[in-house]
């Protein structure tokens, strides 16, 4: 993941972390993956399950107000649909 797609996600993160913030829900899981996305360098990035949801469901809000501003989305649909295609691969624990 570049630069670019790196700063658009971490910007719709950022909205999901405020709404959740307003709403009393738990924020921990939006924190965690705005600091991981903080600190990650150019190349893959590897979510747990929780963080794909999440990362597409902000996305997929960001991508909804734009359209509903009269702006365009393309930026923001090139990186759902690289988040939504790349495949998913659970982590087993050691001794398994």
């Amino acid at each position: 993941m570049d630069r670019i797609m790196n700063h658009m996600l971490i910007h719709a993160l950022r909205e999901v972390f405020r709404q959740e913030k307003e709403q009393g829900l738990p924020v921990d899981t939006t924190r965690d993956l705005v600091l991981k996305l903080a600190e990650q360098e150019e190349g893959k990035l590897y979510l747990t399950e929780a963080e794909h949801s999440k990362s597409v469901e902000a996305l997929n809000q960001l991508r909804d107000t734009y359209l509903k501003n009269g702006r365009y989305s393309d930026g923001i649909d090139s990186v759902l649909l690289k988040i939504m295609k790349s495949r998913y691969r659970p982590y087993r624990g050691r001794g398994r």
